[in-house]
């Protein structure tokens, strides 16, 4: 049975996790968040007593509203994140999973079936998403050179365009532009 109360907590738990997601300002931080709080179980004390007991159990459910709550805002993160390559979104695809699958076997393992049946759904959502977006995007190579070298003649051999320098920049994060690293990751295209 559902009261107003528990509706009450619910939709404060919500807001707590949307309030975390809309705090950042990058959506990447905002999934490495919440994917945190995604998995958090919340430590009790072992007692013999009833009273024990029962505080055990709301602790229990207390964490498990949380991580539910923190699953629904992790599939609004992913779908504001912009992967950068192919191999990010299958980064992002497969930590989303594992919180996802973690929350869903818990659900079926305690006979929630309604609970089971939406995360399920909300996760097929969320893994076509992210596969559909990341599809478009190139995915990485390892780059590798004899010599430390400009940023600029090196995006013109690898794309023909010097243009994209500042992508092999961020990327490589070199001491100067003028001195990228012999060997760091890069878009295949």
């Amino acid at each position: 049975m559902t009261t107003a109360t528990d509706n009450g907590y619910c939709a404060s738990v919500q807001a707590l996790t949307e309030a975390l997601r809309a705090a950042c300002a990058d959506p990447a931080d905002a999934i490495r968040l919440l994917l945190s709080l995604a998995n958090w179980t919340p430590t009790t004390q072992p007692s013999t007593a009833p009273v024990g007991a029962a505080i055990a159990t709301l602790v229990s459910a207390m964490g498990q509203t949380l991580r539910r709550c923190a699953l629904v805002s992790l599939a609004n993160a992913c779908a504001e994140y912009e992967p950068s390559s192919y191999d990010d979104a299958l980064t992002v695809r497969a930590q989303a999973a594992q919180a996802f699958d973690t929350e869903i076997i818990a659900a079926a393992d305690a006979y929630q079936d309604a609970t089971y049946q939406a995360l399920r759904a909300l996760r097929t959502a969320v893994i076509i998403d992210i596969t559909t977006r990341g599809a478009q995007l190139a995915a990485l190579m390892t780059v590798t050179t004899p010599a430390p070298d400009s940023a600029l003649p090196m995006a013109y051999r690898l794309y023909g365009d010097a243009t994209r320098a500042d992508d092999l920049i961020s990327r490589a994060d070199p001491v100067h532009p003028a001195f990228m690293p012999t060997s760091f990751e890069a878009l295949q295209s």
